[in-house]
């Protein structure tokens, strides 16, 4: 909609005219006030009050940063066959991506926060590889409630991988802004996703491969679920599975592989599976997503577009945000300063690329 030349330029357009600082990356798509996919410029204002904060910041390779969903493309290395070992920490072994030591640093501007418990916020843009970043943020911040949205990629646009908007502009990485406010809680929706298979507990796994299920293994199981399904009418023909934990919690990931000869079936996450979770999986249903709900506070919402757009399932008269492709990350709010991280896909921030997910927030 907008040429590269626009794009180049509305950061310092904006901080010009509007006397403020910029944060923000370009998107598929705009959310507007009736949840539809739109085309403009969604912007979002604070004026923080005498005991309120807001910190922009800049995390990027330069950081210490590593690139593990272009380098961890099976998740899992060995030292013998790891082609890219001299560009990675991976220990010694066969070992999970969660395991990799990360050597990452965050910037000046965050590790000053003389009280990061103060932090109640945290609003960014990326690129795909936020996985790192999340998880220092979670480990320093862990009170925040974090939101992130994946921009669009932009190469054939104006040459940059990602166009990510700041003091300056970025190519990779990611900007964000922190903020000491009122406590927000992020919530959730897959919407548009159908059942394909029963809720069967995983037995056997290593990484984000599924392994084992309790009646065999995971590959032939699927396969035999979908051939039930023949004849329905698909809007895609991708695979899903929701994972819940014994608590009841659950995320969703992608399926992005699978081995019918040894079983295996891979998850899109850097994060490990465990035996005694639940697995069930999923597809896209040809039936319109579900009723939209109204309210009048300020809301963000981020979304994952797909070719049929992306609706915003929780829509108000101040709405900011869009939807793209590459989804959004976000990370609850923790009681503790502190949380252990054993590398679950259900502790820390997660990230989400599920076709009609949104993940909304109310401002007060």
């Amino acid at each position: 909609t907008y040429s590269a030349a626009d794009i180049e330029n509305i950061s310092d357009t904006v901080t010009r005219q509007l006397d403020c600082r910029v944060c923000g990356t370009a998107v598929d798509h705009i959310i507007s006030n009736s949840g539809s996919n739109v085309a403009g410029v969604s912007m979002l204002f604070h004026s923080p009050e005498p005991n309120e904060s807001s910190v922009p910041f800049y995390v990027g390779d330069e950081h210490g940063r590593q690139r593990l969903r272009e380098v961890a493309v099976g998740r899992w290395h060995n030292h013998v066959t790891d082609r890219f070992k001299q560009h990675t920490q991976w220990t010694h072994g066969p070992i999970s991506a969660t395991r990799a030591s990360s050597h990452i640093q965050l910037p000046p501007e965050l590790t000053s926060i003389a009280d990061p418990s103060s932090v109640s916020l945290i609003l960014f843009a990326s690129d795909k590889e936020t996985r790192q970043v999340l998880d220092i943020l979670d480990s320093q911040f862990p009170r925040a409630a974090k939101l992130g949205i994946v921009g669009s990629q932009t190469p054939f646009l104006n040459g940059r991988d990602y166009t990510l908007l700041g003091p300056n502009i970025h190519t990779n990485g990611v900007v964000g802004v922190a903020f000491s406010t009122h406590t927000c809680v992020p919530r959730v929706a897959h919407t548009g996703l159908e059942a394909v298979s029963n809720v069967l507990r995983i037995e056997r796994c290593k990484g984000n491969v599924v392994l084992e299920l309790e009646q065999g293994d995971a590959a032939h199981l699927l396969i035999a679920a979908l051939r039930k399904q023949r004849g329905t009418e698909r809007v895609d023909s991708r695979l899903f599975a929701r994972v819940t934990s014994a608590q009841g919690e659950s995320r969703v990931f992608q399926v992005t592989g699978g081995n019918p000869a040894k079983g295996g079936i891979a998850l899109d996450t850097l994060r490990d599976l465990s035996p005694g979770q639940n697995i069930q999986f999923m597809m896209q249903s040809a039936s319109e997503h579900s009723a939209i709900t109204t309210s009048h506070n300020p809301r963000v919402c981020f979304g994952v577009s797909s070719d049929h757009g992306f609706t915003c399932p929780e829509v108000t008269t101040q709405m900011f945000g869009g939807a793209t492709e590459g989804g959004f990350s976000y990370g609850m709010p923790q009681p503790h300063e502190t949380q252990t991280d054993c590398g679950s896909v259900f502790t820390g921030s997660t990230e989400c690329a599920v076709p009609g997910s949104s993940v909304t927030l109310d401002l007060d």
